[in-house]
């Protein structure tokens, strides 16, 4: 019996202390589609990655809502571009889409790509993971890359102040937040003695045997669970209630006369319009144009790409998710977005595609990132991915097609597939 104790609490204490630290935001536990076929992020900064309280940080980068968007979900109508960070440790200040300003929710649309800036202040001390995010009414918060945020102590406290419309600059980190933490209290302490006047002395709980087979509206005064006595002192703490909620409505009407309703500005941000179209991508006529080799965690695509401009043109990224992967040099690389969701893109044969030929070619994309965010539905009813193909030609112009591919895994087609 001590043998079989002793070996529960050492494997109880090696348990504890060899837990990994979490800090993730639960993206990896989404479905492959709910990432793959809704939105794709792309050209994600953070930056600075290292600032003191108070001190700005700024999120830009841009997202796309897939053509793909599956019909299993609810169309994305209204949406909120936000930071996405582990609780109030920042505080946000400003924030744009496509140039405008975003103080609220937007109306979207599938096949629109929005731009973003987000603005925020440091406000807790610590190293933490942060990530631009869309909710969609509906679907819920799609994430982009992350990068880590180290905020350090600074010398003075956080404050944020801003201009009210009479004039009065108030610091909404500490205004009000007396009377919130007093009033708050008060409300918990009648809570509180209604909650231990019924569990503690009472019957209610320590003879549940007999309670449970009582009916909803019976006092059982034989048994002595609810008494007179009891119906009194529920009375005084309603009418404590009562007077608690009236004393703070004539309090607000009396310490601020002038008061305005909660504000909305919802609008549809204005979407660029490309004069020029450079090409046309489509997938390989098989009945499946990608293949995801488990053991090396690459993922090939293959697509038939016409060059519709009038310059040759390069295949330089595919966007999928929050994952980025580029056709070019370490800079390049660096300059696509944080560097745990970037990897190399392959494309065979990477020559440009002169202007109006059309070129099969074969994306190749290896990277942890397939696995560890679970982007690839390898047991999924429908082994479907999206992403973006950015092309660009000799001039600089860019252009970012949407290509869905079925995808099979490897090792299913070498037993299956011909």
């Amino acid at each position: 019996m001590r043998r079989w104790l002793l070996s529960g609490i050492l494997t109880l204490l090696v348990t504890c202390f060899s837990v990994a630290q979490a800090f993730a935001h639960g993206e990896a536990a989404d479905e492959p589609f709910l990432k793959d076929l809704t939105v794709a992020f792309y050209n994600v900064h953070v930056s600075p990655t290292s600032i003191t309280v108070g001190q700005p940080v700024t999120i830009t980068g841009s997202l796309k809502i897939l053509e793909t968007w599956p019909y299993t979900l609810d169309p994305p109508v209204t949406a909120y571009i936000t930071p996405v960070v582990p609780g109030p440790v920042f505080a946000l200040v400003d924030r744009e889409v496509n140039g405008q300003p975003a103080f609220g929710s937007i109306t979207v649309e599938r096949g629109g790509t929005y731009d973003f800036k987000m603005v925020m202040r440091g406000r807790n001390p610590g190293r933490w993971h942060v990530h631009p995010g869309i909710a969609i009414q509906g679907t819920g918060t799609l994430i982009g890359p992350g990068e880590w945020v180290t905020v350090s102590p600074s010398d003075t406290p956080f404050k944020l102040n801003v201009m009210l419309l009479n004039g009065t600059t108030v610091d909404l980190e500490h205004f009000g937040g007396g009377f919130v933490w007093w009033w708050s209290f008060a409300g918990f302490i009648v809570g509180l003695v209604w909650m231990i006047y019924w569990t503690v002395p009472k019957r209610t709980v320590t003879r549940l045997a007999v309670t449970s087979q009582l009916g909803a509206n019976d006092d059982a005064p034989d048994i002595g669970l609810i008494t007179r006595e009891d119906h009194k002192w529920m009375n005084v703490l309603a009418a404590i209630t009562i007077l608690m909620l009236v004393g703070g409505w004539a309090w607000m009407a009396a310490k601020y006369p002038v008061r305005l309703p909660q504000q909305t500005d919802r609008f549809a941000p204005t979407l660029d319009t490309s004069s020029y179209h450079l090409a046309e991508v489509r997938p390989v006529g098989s009945p499946n144009n990608a293949t995801f080799d488990e053991k090396t965690n690459t993922l090939t695509i293959s697509l038939d790409v016409k060059n519709t401009g009038t310059q040759p043109i390069m295949l330089k990224q595919y966007s999928m998710a929050m994952a980025t992967f580029v056709n070019g040099s370490q800079q390049e690389l660096a300059e696509a977005g944080p560097h745990d969701f970037v990897g190399s893109l392959q494309v065979e044969p990477p020559d440009p595609i002169p202007a109006g030929q059309t070129r099969r070619v074969v994306l190749k994309m290896a990277s942890p990132i397939f696995d560890e965010e679970r982007l690839i539905p390898l047991h999924d009813p429908q082994q479907l991915i999206a992403g973006l193909l950015a092309v660009r030609d000799n001039v600089g112009r860019e252009e970012r097609v949407t290509v869905k591919s079925v995808l099979v895994p490897t090792e299913f087609q070498a037993q299956y597939l011909p």
